[in-house]
């Protein structure tokens, strides 16, 4: 099988080309920065030529950073459109697909070997899967892993886009602060790139930290503050960013639960996305899986859960490799 798939961010877009032949297999990913292209079109033909592939292929998958709605798709972080009408035209594929990009990891979960995966907590999960797949990236998405007829679907969802819930005093300041900028205030704006620095504000300018001229100095300039900011709250080397960075994780560990509840009955929740793979280190905090399980009654069944982290670049794309696969072979 002659597979194109790809996995389209709000920053990046990955691509990939599989050749399934057993004689001569072949696999070539490349990276694209998006803010260089106009539109997926571009990164594609880019990539064809790199790759000397002639526009004949039997599936295309595209794993997208937004929902997708009758073929056509819009990247919640990123002003392009992309439909599966104009890449069948463009591409001569017997077979094209949207899907969400936290549904394509949800894809790829169940093939993960374990040297791809760090467990956080250790559960009693075990074949077929029933998992949450939760992504921190340029934004924050979810997805829904289930067994059904002899293999695995998955379901998405816009959960980045879910009011954030406040669970201590501190996050009820954080709340309101942001309320007096924004009518709604969604856990994707604290649980992404730009959240980290949201969160660093928010201990410098309204609860007083402060700031040391080093990092203000490396600070100026700066388009993403977000990298530095992480790097010294690894290091422990500054009290703000550590502040910052110890409540992303407790909000990130609440809204995981709540996504696990929402998707309950589960055996296993999978986190994944650039942001949550560098601040691996800092999910072994307790406070993470603390306000994982803080949920009242449902806390006995949600310790019970194996929680993981995929630890691996390719994710979203051998996901999307696996659909076109699983689909295409059935069209």
């Amino acid at each position: 099988m002659r597979i194109l798939a790809g996995d389209i961010g709000g920053t990046h877009a990955r691509l990939i080309y599989v050749d399934d032949d057993p004689q001569r297999p072949i696999r070539r990913i490349e990276r694209y920065a998006c803010a260089h292209y106009s539109g997926l079109i571009p990164v594609i033909e880019e990539f064809l030529a790199q790759q000397g592939l002639a526009k004949v292929f039997d599936a295309v998958c595209l794993a997208v950073a937004g929902p997708v709605f009758d073929g056509r798709a819009s990247i919640t972080n990123l002003p392009w459109e992309i439909s599966t009408d104009a890449l069948a035209a463009l591409l001569n594929a017997r077979s094209v697909f949207l899907i969400n990009d936290l549904a394509a990891v949800a894809h790829a979960v169940p093939g993960l070997p374990a040297e791809s995966l760090v467990v956080l907590q250790q559960g009693t999960a075990g074949a077929p899967l029933n998992a949450a797949v939760v992504g921190v990236g340029t934004g924050l998405g979810a997805a829904h892993l289930v067994w059904c007829d002899d293999r695995y679907l998955a379901f998405s969802s816009e959960a980045g886009h879910a009011g954030f819930a406040p669970a201590t005093a501190e996050q009820e300041r954080l709340l309101a602060w942001l309320h007096q900028q924004h009518d709604h205030v969604s856990v994707e704006m604290l649980l992404s790139g730009r959240g980290i620095f949201t969160l660093y504000r928010f201990y410098r300018d309204v609860l007083g930290e402060h700031e040391s001229d080093r990092l203000r100095e490396q600070m100026a300039g700066l388009e993403d503050p977000a990298p530095l900011i992480s790097r010294h709250a690894l290091a422990a080397d500054d009290p703000l960013c550590c502040r910052a960075l110890a409540c992303f994780v407790e909000i990130l560990g609440a809204v995981v639960g709540d996504v696990a509840l929402h998707y309950f009955p589960l055996n296993a929740i999978y986190l994944a996305g650039g942001v949550v793979t560098v601040l691996q280190p800092l999910l072994g905090d307790p406070r993470f899986l603390q306000a994982l399980c803080n949920k009242g009654p449902m806390q006995h069944y949600l310790e019970q859960l194996t929680v993981a982290l995929v630890n691996s670049g390719t994710a979203g794309l051998d996901g999307a490799v696996a659909y076109a696969r699983q689909q295409g072979g059935h069209a």
